[in-house]
């Protein structure tokens, strides 16, 4: 079995690759979008793509100008902590989290909002016991954050994005006690 620094490794190899495929991209796209129209109202967290991450930020900015009570949020990292959320319109001011990714500054005027839905980018992905999990970059925020979530009885709906190509097979990797599963799998 490879290690599994040497796994995402090849993964974030193969995804170069395949997010150059347009045809690719486009069929997440719509399958993207048909998740989003069955959310009517409430907010959803999306992600600031990087590392050749699919970008949801049209689709979701498309759809939260569809009506008013729609909301997004991109996420806020703490070391070692679960995410916040913050919500995020397009031209907000962003600054740079520790990763060096873009996310919304908190302030008195925009405090922390929990999300009903959570689009998360997938490095790779794998199907074990009737579930679809997410192989990421090793940090463990998402993992922590669903769980913090399901915990506080938040429903909350945790939708991964991948290519099939980065279906990680048995045996080469299993989720470990604090992975969590997501709930839906969108794939091309």
């Amino acid at each position: 079995m490879k290690t599994l620094n040497s796994l995402r490794q090849e993964l974030l190899s193969k995804r170069l690759d395949l997010h150059k495929n347009l045809e690719l991209r486009a069929q997440l796209e719509n399958q993207l979008r048909q998740s989003f129209e069955q959310v009517k109202e409430g907010c959803i967290a999306i992600y600031w793509p990087i590392n050749s991450e699919f970008d949801p930020r049209p689709l979701a900015l498309d759809w939260a100008r569809q009506a008013p009570n729609r909301k997004l949020a991109l996420p806020i990292v703490k070391p070692d902590q679960a995410l916040l959320f913050g919500e995020w319109r397009n031209g907000d001011q962003l600054h740079k989290g520790p990763q060096g990714i873009p996310e919304p500054t908190l302030s008195k005027e925009n405090t922390p909002i929990q999300p009903d839905v959570i689009v998360i980018p997938c490095l790779g992905w794998a199907q074990h016991q009737q579930q679809f999990w997410r192989v990421g970059y090793g940090g463990g925020y998402y993992d922590r954050t669903l769980e913090a979530l399901r915990q506080s009885k938040h429903p909350v709906k945790a939708i991964g994005i991948a290519y099939q190509a980065l279906e990680v097979k048995e045996g080469a990797w299993r989720p470990q006690s604090h992975d969590q599963a997501l709930d839906e799998l969108i794939c091309a």
